[in-house]
């Protein structure tokens, strides 16, 4: 099994490099293996102004019990639609050297939800897979000019029924013959901090669906 966490700096830094089963690296491979799974985690709202968090670590790392390459970085002070545009860049650069846009799947928390959502318009590939994790906010969606009837590919969303903020999705998004919507309500309990709960019982909760919603 490859487990391998990739922390990534800016596309055109990218060097040249074989990332190995276990290996922790900074960058993005400039030839990822086109057989693997890739999953972009963006975290929310927290880490801009705190940095790096033990619950973010914990997140990443969990996800990194999959198959899958996990990609992720420590964003600063973010507006959606310009980071959907780096979003766009990185996919665009696994596109062109082989990988399918079925093995890529970019999820967020909160926040980065709604990059997430704003990053599935700009890509605008049917194939590329998104999570929302706690994951559609009218507020924030109006707040910072993503429009959800942009939305183009295989997107799930997972929520809480105990979060006030961030709710169901149904109704912003709806399957089309550009969209595949599916939604899972969970009932924990904690409500929108279960996405930052470090222990296994609630992060299996949402983990789990999205490791299989990414084929990986």
């Amino acid at each position: 099994m490859k487990l391998t966490i990739i922390l990534f700096g800016i596309f055109y830094s990218i060097v040249s490099q074989s990332v190995y089963a276990g290996s922790v690296v900074e960058e993005v491979p400039a030839d990822p293996d086109a057989s693997e799974k890739y999953i972009f985690y963006l975290h929310g709202s927290v880490e801009e102004s705190e940095g790096e968090t033990d619950k973010y670590v914990t997140a990443v790392e969990a996800i990194a019990e999959s198959s899958a390459t996990v990609i992720s970085e420590v964003r600063g002070d973010t507006e959606p639609n310009i980071y959907a545009q780096k979003i766009k860049g990185y996919v665009e650069h696994l596109i062109s050297k082989g990988v399918p846009a079925k093995n890529i799947t970019v999820s967020g928390f909160s926040k980065g939800s709604i990059i997430a959502l704003a990053s599935s318009g700009v890509i605008n590939n049917p194939d590329v897979n998104y999570v929302l994790l706690a994951g559609c906010s009218e507020f924030l969606n109006e707040k910072y000019s993503v429009d959800p009837a942009k939305a183009v590919g295989r997107i799930l969303s997972i929520y809480d029924s105990g979060d006030g903020k961030f709710e169901s999705c149904d109704g912003m998004i709806s399957s089309s013959n550009k969209v595949k919507f599916e939604e899972t309500e969970l009932d924990s309990g904690k409500g929108h901090k279960l996405f930052r709960i470090p222990k296994g019982k609630f992060i299996e909760q949402w983990r789990d669906p999205l490791v299989e919603w990414a084929g990986a």
